[in-house]
């Protein structure tokens, strides 16, 4: 049974930076690939988040990174080989780390060649006053599960509650969709517990709804936080917008790829 489609794929190099619109992407038992592969800890942050994100510095989601390399980090070379020799199928061999290299544009228009230049964190350390660095894995960086997804539906839903336009990119999904029933804006909020597939081979699993911070309140443009959107969300919705999922089936995604229920 086809529920929607997906409408725009997302990944985010750097955990708590601006994300980049991708037309396709490997999808893995880990996420995205190239998703939240660089992330800056805090010395000072909590042993259970550690990062230094948008809710410790507001202007931090305006600095936009960008990977160096081009098609090889949408979708690894021996992917079809991969899917003919196993069944069903196990990870393919990622690029070398030199590969995932990222250069970061700060809100300022400073530009660095390479996160993980030292000038890059001690610039930052002086903003901030805090001690940082940069840790990076091929696996991903999150705070909950390797998938997020949330529909278009209700961002306008949201939209419309609170009586102005919130740009979709505040919720910081993987995947936005468009389902083909508008009845409920948040269907995917009923989803807990089903299963989706989308393409030909990516299965995911619906775990939870996307309990939501400070993060959704700043704006993806100037930063500027719009505090009435978080207690309309936990007014209306428990705090919750989208959900997070889990990887059953690895496989390739596609921007206009069709989504059903199994």
């Amino acid at each position: 049974m086809q529920l929607g489609t997906i409408e725009s794929i997302w990944r985010y190099p750097v955990k708590g930076m601006r994300g980049e619109e991708i037309p396709h992407t490997y999808t893995a038992f880990t996420g995205l690939m190239g998703d939240r592969v660089y992330g800056v800890v805090a010395g000072d942050g909590s042993p259970g988040h550690p990062w230094h994100t948008g809710r410790d510095q507001e202007q931090f989601i305006l600095y936009s990174p960008s990977y160096k390399s081009g098609e090889e980090l949408l979708l690894p070379q021996n992917l079809d080989a991969t899917y003919s020799e196993w069944v069903p199928g196990i990870d393919p061999i990622y690029p070398d780390t030199n590969t995932f290299k990222v250069s970061v544009r700060t809100p300022d228009g400073m530009a660095y060649d390479d996160i993980e230049d030292l000038a890059f964190i001690k610039d930052l350390e002086k903003i901030t006053g805090r001690s940082l660095r940069i840790h990076i894995t091929q696996r991903g960086q999150f705070d909950a599960r390797p998938v997020s997804l949330i529909s278009l539906s209700a961002v306008t839903e949201i939209n419309e509650g609170i009586g102005m336009y919130i740009d979709k990119r505040r919720f910081r999904a993987n995947f936005y969709v468009e389902w083909d029933d508008q009845d409920d804006p948040f269907f995917e909020l009923t989803l807990v517990g089903k299963t989706l597939r989308i393409g030909d081979n990516l299965e995911l699993t619906i775990v939870e709804r996307d309990p939501r911070c400070k993060v959704v309140t700043l704006d993806p443009d100037t930063a500027e936080a719009t505090p009435k959107l978080l207690r309309y969300l936990a007014r209306n919705h428990g705090g919750n917008a989208g959900v997070f999922a889990a990887v059953l089936q690895r496989g390739r995604v596609n921007k206009g790829d069709p989504i059903f229920l199994k």
